[in-house]
């Protein structure tokens, strides 16, 4: 009996049930906090700031590719302006298929570190957390999504800078 329990403490770990009673091991699992979201997750366009509908976050020149920058474009309704994002503790994912995140880069974090996306993974670089006041900010670190230099202009990198209280350049939103 001992023999039996030991298995089972050992097996059942090793597999988690996934809808009708299929199985598949742990190690093929996407860890949860980084799972897309379901089918019917909402997508987004962020905005700069509120008074800016017709520009959009964009993957620049819609190339999903680990290092592609991040930018403020026309919108255009393409997937290089789709985004999975939510209030509170967040991923910022490119939307559909894609599984790429915003990424600040490598720490230490500074200010005027470029915005890139990369896969997604479970790292300080892509965890970050969409503000009520309406910034979105590197989760556990003084820096936030910032507008460079505060244009509009296209192909306009963004980058991250320290968080500042009534920063137009920080303030995002997010419309479906």
């Amino acid at each position: 009996m001992l023999k039996v329990s030991k298995m089972i403490n050992v097996v059942l770990p090793l597999f988690v049930i996934l809808g009708a009673g299929a199985f598949a091991s742990e190690a093929s699992q996407i860890p949860l906090d980084s799972a897309p979201p379901g089918p019917f997750a909402p997508v987004y366009r962020i905005h700069p700031g509120y008074n800016h509908p017709s520009k959009c976050v964009d993957v620049k020149g819609a190339a999903f590719e680990n290092g592609t920058p991040v930018q403020v474009y026309d919108c255009n309704g393409s997937d290089a302006q789709s985004w999975y994002i939510k209030r509170g503790s967040t991923k910022v994912r490119v939307a559909g298929p894609h599984n790429f995140c915003l990424d600040a880069g490598d720490p230490p974090f500074h200010d005027g570190a470029r915005v890139n996306i990369w896969e997604c993974v479970n790292v300080e670089a892509q965890k970050w957390y969409y503000t009520d006041d309406d910034r979105i900010a590197l989760e556990g670190h003084p820096f936030c999504l910032d507008l460079t230099d505060g244009k509009l202009s296209n192909d306009n990198p963004l980058q991250i800078w320290t968080c500042t209280d009534n920063n137009a350049n920080q303030v995002w939103s997010a419309t479906l």
